[in-house]
């Protein structure tokens, strides 16, 4: 009865005939189980191998579609990407299989266009009715306030929705990870969280974001393992004070640059509302090089903190025998963030597949564990 209950966890995996069927009625349920050895050069529990086809190629022909269906194409083309990727991933020899389909993700993006679109509607038209001069602005004040706070509880629900739909996409061994909490909970610590981080000049952030993880990471099982969080906030708040002061610090620094550059044209521009002031070429020359200068060093510290929050999320994840770790280089991530920016700008997009498996396969070679990884598949009784 047991063999049985199990043979069912891929019923169609012989049958090729059937397999357009089963990718239609059964999206959630593995193709196949490959039970493929992890190459010898793979000391960790998990590894990453690369993808027998072409992603170049794959890229392409995925492009090229989409531009010759005006981009309803996209959802399926992503989807299968996302499928690649993580079948490259090997846990304990076994590889990762995600099942999400095209269609799942179209009609999702239809349903949250549709959303905003009413939410859109309904905004309009209460400005139709506001009364002029204060009176007016207060009301679009309130207005604004009565469709921005329900989209904030939304939003929540949709975050742990989007984990949650991924997990349960995600395939190990003929068994699926889970997420079994409440989005509605989530959604209201989401909520009552985000007033905290203007509260506070934004040093809530990090806490904020570091304990939703954990309830999602909490609330995540695959089979009869269990996982808890196991957050360590300094080395996030480290990355978020440089952050912090140095954006503080180049803000006000730029300000100041340009004022004895440029003063008396950018307050004659700000004061007229017009860039006639700034048309000149010398001018312009000027204030988009300071703007530059002050923005690149900007841009390198929000890369440090997201660097610091990828290695936060992943090395929270704890469970029984052992937890994992991410420590990647800070100079290979740089460029690795900055190679992948290029690839995807200097494509217009269509090698973004490629930039999304070298990020995976940076993130899983930088992957240790501490500990026994061992995932256990859940018992079928019957």
């Amino acid at each position: 009865m047991m063999q049985s209950a199990v043979a069912l966890k891929a019923p169609f995996a012989a049958e090729p005939a059937l397999e357009a069927a089963r990718q239609l009625f059964s999206p959630d349920t593995p193709s196949s189980v490959r039970t493929e050895p992890v190459p010898s050069k793979a000391e960790s529990p998990i590894a990453w191998v690369e993808p027998t086809d072409n992603l170049w190629l794959f890229s392409l022909r995925n492009f090229g579609l989409t531009l010759m269906t005006f981009g309803v194409y996209h959802f399926w083309g992503r989807a299968e990407a996302r499928r690649r990727t993580t079948n490259s991933v090997r846990v304990n020899g076994q590889p990762l299989d995600h099942t999400g389909t095209g269609l799942e993700a179209f009609i999702s993006f239809a349903i949250g266009a549709l959303i905003a679109i009413c939410l859109t509607s309904v905004f309009v038209a209460m400005m139709k009715q506001s009364s002029g001069g204060i009176e007016g602005v207060r009301q679009i004040r309130w207005q604004r306030l009565s469709i921005s706070l329900p989209l904030l509880f939304l939003l929540g629900s949709v975050v742990y929705r989007r984990r949650q739909h991924i997990l349960r996409r995600t395939w190990l061994s003929g068994q699926r990870f889970d997420l079994s909490g409440h989005a509605w909970g989530y959604a209201w610590r989401h909520f009552w969280s985000a007033f905290l981080v203007p509260l506070t000049l934004g040093w809530a952030a990090p806490w904020r974001a570091s304990r939703l993880e954990a309830v999602k990471i909490r609330e995540m099982h695959f089979g009869s393992t269990r996982f808890h969080a196991e957050p360590n906030l300094k080395p996030l708040y480290k990355a978020f004070a440089l952050l912090w002061f140095g954006g503080g610090f180049l803000y006000f620094a730029t300000l100041i640059v340009l004022s004895l550059n440029i003063g008396p044209q950018l307050l004659a521009s700000i004061q007229g509302l017009t860039l006639q002031p700034l048309s000149d070429a010398e001018i312009a020359r000027r204030g988009l090089t300071i703007f530059a200068l002050g923005c690149t060093p900007l841009l390198m510290f929000t890369l440090v903190y997201r660097k610091a929050w990828l290695e936060h999320q992943l090395s929270s994840v704890a469970f029984d025998g052992g937890r994992l770790r991410l420590d990647m280089p800070l100079t290979g991530y740089l460029w690795l963030v900055i190679s992948n920016a290029a690839l995807k700008v200097g494509s217009l997009g269509a090698f973004a597949p490629v930039a999304e498996a070298r990020t995976m396969r940076y993130m899983i070679d930088h992957i240790r564990v501490d500990g026994r990884l061992d995932l256990r598949v859940a018992k079928v009784t019957g």
